[in-house]
């Protein structure tokens, strides 16, 4: 419940939410970039496919997911994830500011 995948079929991301046992989802996604960088998949949460990637390539990415998504699962249900993560937790790029990007009052 705490995982779905957004976007079109050519792009698509990977979104978390914070967990009921308290897992913050960048830990989640801290945790599935460390363990599908270790299966050889750069990822930073979402996928860019094309027509250069094989059907093999795809396979492969897929059966990776599995493997980590199950994993991540698991970690979730035992409340053990934290202690999996040999990365530093994923910050956040963005930040929300006021007044950011708003439409200036007209006559100024």
């Amino acid at each position: 419940p705490n995982l779905s995948v957004v976007g079109n079929p050519a792009r698509t991301m990977v979104s978390f939410t914070d967990a009921k046992n308290g897992t913050t989802a960048l830990e989640m996604k801290s945790y599935v970039q460390q363990e599908l960088a270790k299966r050889g998949i750069l990822w930073g949460g979402f996928h860019n496919l094309s027509y250069s990637h094989t059907e093999a390539d795809i396979d492969f990415a897929l059966d990776a997911y599995r493997e980590v998504v199950l994993n991540l699962r698991e970690a979730l249900f035992s409340g053990n994830l934290r202690s999996l993560l040999r990365v530093k937790t994923l910050e956040p790029v963005f930040r929300r500011t006021s007044n950011f990007n708003m439409k200036p009052r007209s006559g100024l």
